[in-house]
């Protein structure tokens, strides 16, 4: 991202979003659910859900409390209380790490309100940003693709490895399964 970081914006963010469709499954609901894709929340916790929303490279923001922007490749689903977007044109990385440098900016400036603040989307999608040119984005997706494809396959291989101990260790306690030397 550095080398991007000098540059003039030619463009605003609305010029390269992609929104998926908004949610309408509570975080409450999601709690209780035992799926198989990842759900992602306006908080830390990523649950579980059956079924996914989107499948691809797409970026999760907070809509309400505090800034924060997950990035996740494959099938997920998300709460309503989450903004789940993505970006045309081989951008979607890109729009990724540029919202997480702006991180403190999307805090400070985009959340807004007197009680609990709240993401102004349409004053998001106005900020002037750098719009790589195509060779540009082939250079940085080259680089850092693959590091985004291993990060979201061993998140998949973590839970299926807490789905593993939490379902052998209370055999072990009880005594139904023994481990042998």
């Amino acid at each position: 991202m550095h080398t991007f970081f000098s540059k003039k914006p030619n463009g605003k963010l609305k010029d390269v979003l992609i929104e998926a469709e908004k949610s309408s499954i509570q975080v409450g609901e999601a709690k209780i659910s035992n799926g198989d894709f990842p759900f992602f929340t306006s908080g830390a916790a990523i649950l579980k859900w059956k079924e996914p929303f989107v499948d691809g490279r797409y970026c999760f923001l907070n809509t309400g409390g505090n800034a924060d922007v997950k990035f996740y490749v494959g099938q997920a689903a998300y709460s309503t209380d989450t903004w789940c977007i993505s970006a045309q044109k081989e951008l979607s990385d890109y729009l990724y790490l540029l919202l997480l440098s702006i991180q403190p900016e999307l805090d400070q400036k985009f959340f807004q309100g007197t009680g609990l603040k709240h993401l102004q989307k349409p004053l998001l999608k106005d900020r002037p940003i750098y719009i790589p040119v195509e060779t540009e984005i082939e250079a940085f997706n080259q680089q850092v693709m693959p590091l985004f494809d291993t990060i979201s396959a061993n998140f998949k291989e973590n839970q299926q490895l807490i789905a593993l101990r939490d379902w052998l260790l209370p055999m072990l306690m009880n005594g139904q399964a023994t481990i042998e030397d």
